[in-house]
């Protein structure tokens, strides 16, 4: 039976997302990945342009498997959603990418001359989280405090995912607890500091707030 086009566009990006995160953006060839999808490199340029467009198709392909990922580790948690659960999935499934924390790590290894772009791309503003506009959102439904500067709390919140993440360059080999340990101890803590005092927030704005981010799966993920 003859391949079809939608599959031979997958075992390009397939061999181009193995590749990359071996060898890293700039040393991987479309001839290289050509060869290692057992396809012609004009067959490749019959499905992406460039390099550079085969990269972003690969980066929004990475990122909507991570967002199908993340939905359903919200929904299956027995304490349902909350905002330390969709900051603790977060961390997770992006360290089950590694070019997905490629790109939250600026890591030049993997992303090279192309990190100078990873930020203006559809697939990192899908998954970014936590910017200062949503942090005010949370804070209006009721869940964060609302007595912290929204600034600070998403800059924080962005600098501990980054830490977290590039944690792995400094920590020797087997030493380090995992990111799911770790995700899981943090939400505790963002909890216990973050959480709004009893009797503050609405909570019907903060399951409004929540609802929303689930009915946006639909749109991530279809």
């Amino acid at each position: 039976m003859a391949e079809g086009s939608s599959q031979r566009e997958t075992r390009i990006l397939d061999a181009a997302a193995s590749l990359i995160a071996h060898y890293g953006y700039d040393k991987t060839t479309v001839e290289d990945i050509a060869r290692s999808a057992s396809v012609s490199k004009g067959a490749v340029y019959l499905h992406f342009r460039s390099k550079e467009q085969l990269f972003e198709a690969l980066l929004m392909r990475e990122s909507d498997v991570l967002i199908e990922r993340y939905f359903e580790l919200l929904d299956s948690d027995p304490q349902g959603v909350t905002i330390f659960n969709i900051y603790r999935y977060g961390l997770e499934v992006t360290d089950e990418s590694p070019l997905v924390k490629a790109m939250f790590t600026n890591d030049r290894r993997v992303l090279g001359d192309y990190l100078r772009h990873v930020r203006d791309t559809p697939a990192y503003k899908q998954i970014s989280s936590f910017g200062i506009e949503a942090v005010r959102q949370f804070q209006q439904a009721g869940l964060i405090r609302a007595d912290i500067d929204a600034e600070a709390v998403s800059y924080l919140l962005n600098a501990i995912r980054y830490g977290l993440l590039a944690m792995d360059e400094y920590t020797p080999g087997g030493e380090a607890p995992s990111i799911k340990q770790l995700g899981a101890a943090l939400a505790q803590m963002l909890d216990r500091g973050l959480a709004p005092r009893e009797g503050e927030g609405d909570q019907a704005a903060a399951r409004a707030t929540l609802q929303r981010l689930l009915d946006a799966k639909e749109q991530f993920i279809a």
